[in-house]
């Protein structure tokens, strides 16, 4: 296009309508050379009109914005690429923090939209949607001439063959998802006929279609600053390129890098250079776009219009909803989201449908070989015209759902599916104890044995049951060192993994990495200077360092000689096979980092991944009979002190929650221990003093750089800690405005990555293009939905940070593959449309997913019971194992009644306690139940949050099969799967939300030990049913049909908390439990 090309105005009153504030014709941008031939004397000029409008919205509520094509030839036109620009801000943060915007789309077809939002500044919120009714013709032709509108059509008009033109950069949008048409060549060639070309004012029909997002596109053309992404209407032409992983101009390797880096010039598949290897990004096989590519036709002097409608919304991103249906378009809701396991048999889709239409249908209308997805519609009562629909999956992979609706639409909702997400952190955790684990007597001069390093899912060895993807060699020194995001974030993972899920070989993998690694070394199999990834007292007494420096985390443990030599350390010799690679353009010499930077150990960031490692291992060791090679205090003195080196910071640190954690852990066991008090104090002093900061700093979102997205975790999670609300509210607000809610798998909660590749991946798959890839489930979706998380169990009105939340802890779940194998983002960039094959940092998301995954049973005003991450199950009366446990623990339980309240309630005489529903679980808004049970789907099944409680309940060993809520009888029944690991189950219960009814939480027969309900598990190994029971003044009455949520809801008394890490540290609720075989 032709950006400098005049814009003529449009005035003309048989072309404008009342509603049009300003039109142009922009014809003059098109036809420039590029990929089609220049116009001559056997090629015609370009033969479309093109006019751009800016009109009011019919309701006065948004601007519309119009693009009129006319074909001004004699021969039919096939136009294979048609978009509305989407540009963000100019440049990127911390540039103008103020005014920065960013984009994300629901890539949605007829439904799709992009939403613009204000990274700080109120989040203010931008809602882009294809324009409907009065205001799809965007005001123009008003007066002159009959509008069609898109039932008028049948299809397109039958015409000689087209002249076939590729525009896909022009500033407009294209076709309805119902037209089909063959797909357009990338070059444009029609023949010139020498005929006069027809005017506007001779049109015979002007047509306004809709706008579907069918792709969503950068724009690797433009040489505006900052990044655009277009709308594309129509996109046949640029899927030619996308089958080959290209995007014009970007067809081959640039001169440039063939001149740097020859090898990746030798018979490329793609024009993208690899991080590692000497070849580039290889032809990858599975790049489907989201939507089916199609293309439109215009007969002679026929005009379409296109025209998408812009509106704010009045409550930053929350509200985004709300404008959707505003202007007519549906809405779609996915429980628990977008990504889904084959084992989960609840899993919803709610839609809205179109004002004045109905839902007719959902189904399957696309997916990868072996995936499936099945819509069944409910019975539900759903207010507002909501349609529920069962969903139920199978197999791996994409897959596309199309709802159709009575008015002639219809909508994208994408998916990915998985076997199952206790399935998958499974394998992944057999993958990082197994295959990526790098042997104890691995020969590694470095020292980097008995570790779990990176691995490249894409290399073959000719062998599917060799596994060869380690990765020793990078002109990044940390990827390979152990240290940062990408070294660090393997042992994170495991580590992460073996806290929630411990089994005893995976503990022993982090036990061996402690001992010989990261606090120690092999002087068997390690080349002098023997090296550990933490500094050791040992090496203080030996005089190699000063005290400063113990318990320091080096950078890295791979390091470059001084003279960067690719065969030598300067003490030992190791043919280093990415040496070329540490100059410009890839990194430069301090990524190829020498001895003295390795063993630097300023940079906080690197603490936590570390930690970690500890604090799993105490958890081990305190709570589980797995065996450990040093005492459960040893790990946590360990995990104590090197949470102190992260100082008073005033930057947040990723995964920094697991300081809250250790923090926790030294306050319990500091009752009994003056050393581990002591530590606490120290370290909740400097959490405190860092807290202050942030609260008295307008936009304390910065890292190593000016602003990031990455430290808001600490941020949130200190705030809550120390009782401000308000700092936690403002940084929420924030992170909303990069992690969104979109009924695109990829973008929900996808937490958006720019950069990181480059310092994490393999495949540069916008190298020299001067635009960011986007990287979807980056870690960064794991790490900022812990915040959300914690914020909505404290405040659970806040739903929608509940609903994006959900979309990053499922979405994580894709990057795994069928091997186990973690992936660090997803490219979203159309033409790659696939997983990065390096491990990269993905561990660092894993960390937040392990810590706040969990079954989270909610009671929406409009949507009634919501069951996330687990399956609701029918619920009338108690499963056996629950009536025969509460037959055994009657007696007790009358007799801890009457202790804690003369009015308590307590089971009836008989000693059976049975709660009475009217309905099925779930039933009707609002929902009128007494009795449900759930049954847990995540990947750990360790936390459940009973929202209508404002109940949240952890175990420290054991893992939970199902929760019955009995709320007639003002009881809860968790159900332990058979736990023979742990000596005894231990589930801590914290009030989370103050404003949810319910309160003095009572166990009976157990024992309130450090914070946890301890009992003995099933003698026959067994499942364990543990009784909680609790008061609340607002229960259901006799009569059921009432309705249970009140309308003034309780405050918590006599021992309630708002949570369990609130500083004060929290008095667990007074709650007791029953337990029985």
């Amino acid at each position: 296009i032709a950006l400098a090309a005049a814009a003529t105005p449009v005035d003309t009153e048989e072309e404008l309508g009342p509603r049009v504030l300003a039109a142009h014709d922009i014809s003059g941008t098109f036809g420039v050379p590029g990929r089609h031939p220049k116009p001559g004397p056997t090629q015609p000029p370009f033969p479309l009109r093109a006019v751009r409008s800016w009109s009011r919205s019919a309701d006065g509520a948004a601007l519309i914005l119009a693009l009129s094509l006319t074909n001004r030839g004699l021969s039919t036109v096939e136009v294979g690429g048609l978009g509305f620009a989407m540009p963000e801000s100019d440049g990127h943060p911390p540039k103008a923090l103020s005014a920065v915007v960013w984009a994300e789309p629901h890539v949605g077809g007829m439904a799709g939209n992009v939403q613009f939002v204000r990274v700080v500044d109120d989040e203010a919120t931008l809602v882009v949607t294809p324009a409907r009714g009065e205001d799809a013709h965007g005001g123009l032709w008003r007066e002159r001439y009959h509008l069609k509108t898109t039932r008028d059509h049948a299809g397109p008009r039958e015409t000689a063959a087209p002249r076939r033109v590729s525009a896909s950069t022009a500033a407009a949008p294209g076709p309805a998802a119902s037209i089909s048409a063959p797909r357009s060549p990338t070059a444009a060639s029609f023949a010139h006929t020498g005929a006069s070309v027809p005017t506007a004012a001779d049109a015979a029909v002007a047509s306004a279609w809709p706008a579907p997002l069918e792709a969503w596109r950068p724009m690797l053309e433009d040489s505006g600053d900052g990044d655009a992404w277009e709308w594309c209407v129509a996109s046949s032409a640029w899927a030619d390129d996308w089958a080959t992983n290209r995007q014009w101009p970007f067809l081959d390797v640039s001169d440039s890098l063939a001149h740097t880096y020859p090898s990746f010039a030798d018979n490329p598949q793609t024009p993208w250079p690899a991080t590692d290897g000497k070849k580039g990004m290889p032809l990858l096989s599975d790049t489907a776009p989201w939507n089916t590519p199609t293309s439109l036709t215009l007969a002679p002097a026929e005009t379409r219009i296109f025209a998408l409608r812009l509106q704010l919304a009045d409550d930053g991103p929350r509200s985004s909803a709300d404008v959707l249906r505003a202007s007519g378009a549906p809405v779609l809701q996915g429980v628990p989201g977008f990504v889904l396991g084959a084992d989960m048999n609840t899993a919803e889709l709610h839609v809205t449908p179109p004002q004045g239409s109905t839902t007719l249908s959902a189904t399957s209308s696309w997916a990868h070989p072996g995936a499936a997805l099945r819509f069944d519609r409910t019975t539900k009562q759903r207010a507002d015209r909501i349609d529920t629909f069962r969903v139920t999956a199978s197999g791996r992979g994409r897959a596309t759902a199309t709802i159709a609706f009575s008015d002639g639409t219809n909508a994208s909702a994408h998916y990915f599916v998985v076997p199952s997400f206790r399935g998958q952190i499974s394998s992944f955790g057999s993958h990082l104890a197994d295959t990526a684990w790098l042997p104890r007597d691995f020969p590694d001069p470095f020292g980097r044995s008995a570790s779990v390093m990176p691995w490249d899912r894409s290399f073959d060895c000719g062998s599917p049951t060799v596994p060869c993807g380690h990765v020793l060699n990078d002109a990044r020194a940390y990827d390979v060192g152990l240290s940062d995001d990408a070294g660090g974030g393997n042992p994170l993972a495991l580590a992460s993994k073996v806290r929630a899920s411990p089994t005893a070989h995976e503990a022993s993998r982090i036990d061996e990495y402690i001992r010989w690694t990261l606090y120690g070394v092999k002087p068997d199999t390690a080349s002098p200077p023997l090296k550990s990834l933490q500094i050791r007292e040992e090496e203080l007494a030996a005089g190699e360092v000063d005290a400063e420096a113990v318990d320091g985390v080096r950078m890295t443990m791979f390091y470059y000689s001084a003279n960067l030599s690719n065969s030598s350390s300067g003490h030992f010799g190791w043919d280093y096979t990415e040496a070329d690679k540490c100059h410009k353009p890839f990194g430069s010499p301090t990524w190829c980092m020498t001895e003295n930077m390795a063993n630097a150990t300023y940079r906080g960031f690197n603490y936590p991944h570390q930690i970690a490692s500890y604090w799993a291992m105490y958890t081990v060791a305190r709570h589980t009979g797995f065996p450990t090679a040093q005492s459960w205090g040893w790990y946590l003195n360990r995990a104590g002190r090197t949470c102190l080196k992260l100082g008073t910071s005033g930057v947040g640190f990723m995964d920094g929650t697991v300081a809250r954690e250790v923090l926790v852990a030294l306050k319990t066991e500091g009752a009994a221990n003056a050393t581990f008090a002591q530590l606490a104090a120290t370290l909740e002093s400097n959490m405190a003093t860092r807290q202050a900061h942030w609260a008295a700093t307008p936009y304390p979102y910065g890292s190593e750089f000016g602003f990031d997205t990455t430290g808001q975790e600490e941020v949130v999670i200190w705030s809550l800690y120390f009782g401000d609300d308000e700092t936690a509210k403002k940084t929420v607000d924030h992170i909303l405005s990069y992690m969104r809610d979109s009924a695109t798998w990829a973008y929900h909660g996808g937490g958006r990555s720019w950069g990181d590749v480059g310092n994490n991946g393999k495949y540069l798959a916008t190298f020299g293009t001067g635009s960011q890839d986007r990287g979807q489930m980056h870690y960064r979706a794991g790490l900022n939905m812990i915040p959300l998380l914690e914020w909505y169990r404290k405040h659970p009105d806040d739903f929608f940070t509940l609903q994006v939340s959900m979309g990053a802890i499922v979405g994580q779940m894709a990057n795994i593959d069928a091997t186990g194998a973690g992936s660090m983002m997803f490219h979203a960039v159309p033409h790659v449309m696939d997983f990065d094959p390096h491990s990269g940092d993905f561990g660092l998301g894993m960390f937040g997913n392990a810590l706040e995954s969990g079954a989270y049973l909610v009671d929406h005003p409009r949507l009634g019971l919501l069951c996330y991450l687990c399956d609701l199950l029918p619920a009338v009366e108690y499963s056996f194992l629950e009536e025969a446990t509460l037959q055994a623990a009657a007696g007790i339980m009358r007799a801890a009644a009457a202790a804690l309240d003369d009015d308590s309630k307590g089971p009836p005489a008989g000693g059976s306690v049975h709660g009475r529903s009217t309905r099925a679980a779930g039933i009707g808004t609002e929902a009128n139940f007494s009795l449900v049970r759930l049954a847990p789907k995540d990947g750990y099944r360790v936390s459940i949050f009973v929202e209508p409680l404002g109940l949240y309940l952890q175990s420290d060993c054991g893992a939970f099969s199902a929760l019955t809520l009995d709320r007639a009888a003002q009881l809860v029944l968790a159900t332990y799967e058979p736990a023979t690991h742990c000596p005894a189950l231990r589930v801590r219960l914290t009030k989370a939300a103050r404003d949810r009814p319910g309160d003095n939480f009572s166990v009976p027969g157990a024992r309130l030990e450090r914070g946890a309900w301890s009992m003995s598990p099933a003698a026959n190994g067994g499942e364990t049913v543990v009784i909680i029971r609790y008061d609340d003044p607002t229960s259901l009455d006799a009569d059921a049909t009432k309705g249970w949520r009140p309308t003034a809801k309780a405050k918590g008394k006599r021992g309630a908390s708002s949570g369990e890490h609130a500083a004060p540290p929290a008095a667990i609720v007074k709650m007791a439990a029953v337990v029985a075989a």
